[in-house]
């Protein structure tokens, strides 16, 4: 429980814009340089689909275990580029928290592309869902990174365009697999009729919605 509540600590951090762990503004690098120096494309296949990443691996040196912070993009980020999901403002902020305060961390970027929505409902279409290409995904990179703690992968994402995008990807992901998370954060968006409460209330959430998010 302390854990995760420590965890929860972490990603309301990131949703508070001002809050910054360096004493020094200067000391985060720019976003261009976070692309190019920091984050390493990669790409998964399964079930006759490729999905790309990104990955930066923070504080590897350091003693014990990594976390795995999983970041949905928002519905302009879609495509095949493999750039575009990490230059969305909330994408760097998630990096930037992790980066200033010397977090042993995995982040993972995916990019949904075109043509595919995060929060697909399964029992809605005869394909594999974006849910069940993220569960394969993950399943892959815990055991690409063995020093990744199983116990300590969280996921956030968040929306824009008036879809649900990544924060509907956040609520599917809670509902289809409860036990997978530690803890989630979705900004900007409700969880639709398909997504099952009890089992979304197994795990820490930390919901952020303004008013005129749908």
């Amino acid at each position: 429980m302390k854990t995760k509540l420590r965890l929860l600590a972490l990603v309301f951090a990131v949703a508070t814009i001002s809050l910054q762990c360096s004493t020094d503004k200067d000391e985060t690098p720019t976003v261009p340089s976070v692309i190019e120096q920091f984050f390493k494309a990669g790409t998964f296949a399964h079930e006759g689909k490729t999905l790309n990443y990104q990955e930066c691996d923070f504080q590897s040196s350091l003693d014990g275990p990594s976390v795995l912070v999983v970041v949905l993009h928002g519905q302009y980020a879609n495509g095949s580029d493999n750039v575009s999901q990490l230059r969305q403002d909330a994408m760097i902020k998630v990096w930037q928290y992790l980066y200033s305060c010397n977090i042993k961390a995995m982040m993972l970027a995916p990019q949904c592309p075109m043509g595919y929505d995060w929060d697909e409902d399964p029992a809605k279409t005869s394909r594999v869902t974006m849910s069940e290409y993220l569960k394969a995904l993950i399943e892959h990179y815990v055991v690409k990174w063995p020093s990744i703690d199983l116990s300590r992968i969280y996921i956030m994402g968040y929306s824009d365009a008036y879809k649900p995008a990544g924060a509907g990807g956040v609520w599917r992901m809670l509902s289809e697999y409860p036990d997978m998370f530690a803890a989630g954060m979705v900004v900007a968006s409700n969880p639709d009729d398909s997504i099952s409460p009890a089992k979304v209330a197994k795990t820490p959430v930390l919901f952020v919605k303004g008013e005129s998010d749908i």
